[in-house]
């Protein structure tokens, strides 16, 4: 009725139900948490993982796990009662990526799934991928090309080229890789690699 129009009692209750019921924090949160691949988290990854095709549980361990293991095996393992059993080489062993871990896996598909496999746009996805590293694409011959790493990669940078495969392969190209850290190599100046007498020829 007219007479109650401003009431602050009815105005009160009309404004807490409409806080109760509108959908704009709801949209926001969803949009944050699993609509926009930069922002989402948990089951919003997930669902991205699922529409471009990769699973956030990788079948080696990634470089951030610590685990425990015996003294004569060359990996970094900490001793009793710190970290769980490594299960470098079972079969069974899958481990979860992080977020952030996931987020760049799901990015580097996605750009993966649409990419037009020339040299140049290659080396573009590459230095996405690899930012702070050298690495490239060259063309080494006819329907013969070649990626090669200026540093060794990772486990989980070796999990995305070589178990993935997730580099692009132009259609009919044979594709070899080299991994070859400037520490060792002699090059020429402003490459990185080392002056003469303190490494070999790549």
């Amino acid at each position: 009725m007219s007479q109650y129009a401003n009431s602050p009692v009815i105005c009160s209750l009309i404004e807490s139900m409409n806080e109760c019921i509108d959908p704009a924090g709801s949209i926001d949160d969803f949009y944050r948490l699993a609509f926009n691949v930069k922002t989402a988290q948990g089951f919003g990854l997930d669902i991205w993982g699922r529409i471009v095709g990769v699973n956030r549980n990788i079948s080696i361990p990634p470089d951030d796990i610590d685990t425990f293991g015996f003294k004569t095996i060359p990996q970094a393992f900490t001793p009793f009662n710190n970290q769980p059993f490594s299960a470098s080489g079972a079969r069974f062993a899958a481990y979860k990526l992080s977020d952030e871990r996931f987020r760049l896996l799901i990015m580097i598909k996605a750009a993966a799934n649409i990419i037009h496999a020339t040299a140049p746009n290659i080396n573009k996805y590459l230095r996405m991928i690899f930012p702070e590293k050298r690495v490239y694409f060259l063309i080494t011959g006819h329907m013969k090309g070649r990626y090669f790493f200026e540093f060794i990669p990772n486990k989980f940078e070796r999990h995305i080229i070589y178990n993935l495969q997730l580099l692009p392969r132009p259609s009919g190209v044979l594709i070899d890789y080299r991994e070859s850290p400037p520490a060792g190599i002699f090059g020429f100046s402003g490459t990185g690699f080392q002056p003469f007498n303190q490494g070999r020829f790549a």
